[in-house]
């Protein structure tokens, strides 16, 4: 069997730590999914982490594609709500199994209201992971942006500058026109405008 499978149209290349912000359910996800699905098509190992997994209809949707085989490369872990000892399973999960070359947070701060200073720091630890510079290990965190009380059209995205202290790159993801599918990502290297549909985005 042939290793060359139909691919999504490419997105922006992950840089070694990124926190992607969304602005309410525009697609963070299923763009993390994408990338996950790149992954294991590449021969690459995923750790996808959750208080709750994906929606089951839209990750049939994005692998519908992927045999087995490659989907066996892809590692479910629904960590509930215990953030530190979520973490601490995604880590040695990272370290214990083979060719990781991804490892995704969604939905790392849920809620309302500050971030607790204890999630940013179990956050640090995985991304202290040794080999996480050596050019394949990647960690994408998945939070939703929020609009400030004191300042209008101000878009705030959670524990910004501590992140970023810790070497992640920022990128935001909104609704760029009135279209339904419409999508505005922005990134240090520039604005990338997407299309969603069932099969990701484009």
């Amino acid at each position: 069997m042939s290793d060359e499978l139909p691919s999504l149209p490419p997105l922006p290349p992950l840089p070694p730590r990124l926190h992607l912000a969304v602005a309410g359910s525009v697609g963070g996800t299923t763009m993390a999914l994408q990338y996950a699905r790149e992954t294991v098509l590449s021969g690459g190992r995923v750790i996808w982490a959750a208080e709750m997994m994906p929606d089951a209809s839209r990750f049939g949707q994005l692998f519908a594609e992927v045999d087995l085989i490659h989907s066996s490369r892809f590692h479910a872990m629904e960590i509930g709500t215990d953030m530190k000892r979520g973490i601490g399973s995604v880590i040695e999960a990272s370290k214990f199994l083979p060719g990781v070359e991804l490892v995704v947070i969604d939905d790392w701060a849920p809620g309302p209201g500050k971030t607790p200073k204890s999630s940013i720091s179990v956050i640090g630890s995985l991304l202290e992971i040794e080999n996480i510079d050596e050019g394949k290990f990647k960690v994408v965190l998945i939070s939703k942006s929020y609009e400030s009380p004191t300042a209008v059209d101000s878009t705030r995205v959670r524990a910004h500058d501590r992140l970023e202290e810790m070497g992640c790159d920022t990128w935001l993801l909104s609704r760029f026109d009135e279209r339904l599918d419409g999508r505005l990502l922005e990134t240090p290297a520039g604005e990338v405008e997407l299309g969603l549909g069932e099969r990701g985005f484009s």
